[in-house]
């Protein structure tokens, strides 16, 4: 409980001084986006909208963005390793200083509220959310457990992400084939000499298995091979992968593209493979969107946000829905480090 506490008190006093290192150009003016508003949404009536992990800037993004609420990237200074999307409540918007720290403690606790892409889905079925941006679709066990609650979801793509793969920055792999890669993870291929690297046994981590990156290993580079079943390899959380590498030269793992270049806050530690000679940047991601063979990254996937079909038609979960395939909300999209589906 204390512990709880302190990361509470800490996010609000970032929150309130403004605290963190700007990263991303500067104050993001969400008046400049034409049509951004949603009539009547206010703080207080704002549906609890929850996200993966990875997924969680562009989340407070449009929290901010529909609340006309300045922000800017800045150092997590709950994790300290990671970059988060800080607010900054403009003098007049909020009346006196009791009301002022109120309203920012409210949106600070609002956006402490993370569930995971599993859990995120579970809190929509389960009617404790209305709206989430996930880094995923909803999966088969989760439209199992929506059947059996008698609900159904809706859901659509947002933006593109990717898959990549990190090892220590002392291995001297560089690129691997998407074959290679598959090898590793049955237990096909053991030594990274086996594919340019040292004499030495590969450490093959993975992540849980209802997690985002999970799911996209399984679905884009496995496509039905079954991996190896190594649960002392398992990581719990999004920092797993990273904190696995930095500390094992022989060790490879998976994560978001978005989270590893948006999100982790110094990639010294961990060097991100080619895959089949091709970097994973947006131009490579696109090039493999768009259907070009040459220099492109394979293993992009979409994000996406999702909904209950019962949701009411004029209730603002279902306005904020709609809302996120507007012009408007590509900006956002595109401000937020994602490739929007412009």
């Amino acid at each position: 409980m204390k512990r709880v506490f302190l990361i509470v008190f800490c996010s609000l006093l970032a929150q309130l001084a403004g605290c963190g290192k700007l990263q991303q150009g500067g104050y993001v003016d969400p008046y400049a986006v034409d049509d951004f508003t949603i009539e009547g949404l206010t703080l207080d009536n704002f549906p609890f909208v929850d996200c993966s992990t990875s997924t969680s800037p562009l989340r407070d993004m449009v929290m901010y963005s529909l609340l006309g609420i300045p922000y800017e990237w800045g150092l997590n200074v709950v994790t300290g390793s990671q970059y988060a999307v800080w607010f900054h409540l403009p003098e007049g918007m909020v009346q006196g200083s009791d009301e002022h720290k109120a309203f920012a403690e409210k949106l600070s606790m609002e956006l402490l509220r993370s569930s995971g892409s599993h859990g995120a889905y579970v809190n929509l079925i389960d009617g404790s959310s209305g709206v989430i941006i996930d880094s995923r679709d909803i999966s088969r066990n989760e439209k199992t457990y929506a059947g059996e609650k008698g609900v159904t979801v809706e859901t659509k793509p947002l933006a593109w992400d990717a898959l990549v793969f990190i090892v220590h920055p002392g291995n001297k792999v560089k690129s691997l084939t998407q074959d290679q890669l598959r090898k590793i993870y049955t237990g096909e291929i053991t030594n990274w000499k086996q594919v340019g690297g040292a004499d030495h046994e590969i450490h093959a981590y993975t992540r849980d298995p209802d997690s985002g990156s999970q799911e996209k290993m399984e679905t884009l580079v496995m496509k039905g091979q079954k991996m190896l079943d190594l649960p002392e390899m398992m990581g719990a959380t999004m920092l797993s992968p990273y904190i696995s590498i930095e500390t094992d030269e022989w060790g490879i793992a998976y994560t978001p593209y978005y989270f590893c270049e948006r999100m982790v806050g110094d990639l010294r530690n961990v060097k991100v493979l080619a895959i089949d000679g091709a970097s994973p940047t947006p131009r490579t991601i696109m090039n493999a969107v768009n259907g070009r063979n040459k220099d492109a990254y394979p293993f992009y996937s979409h994000i996406y946000a999702a909904i209950r079909s019962d949701a009411p038609q004029d209730s603002f979960q279902r306005q904020i829905y709609r809302w996120l395939s507007t012009p408007a909300a590509k900006d956002i999209i595109d401000a937020s480090g994602y490739i929007s589906l412009r």
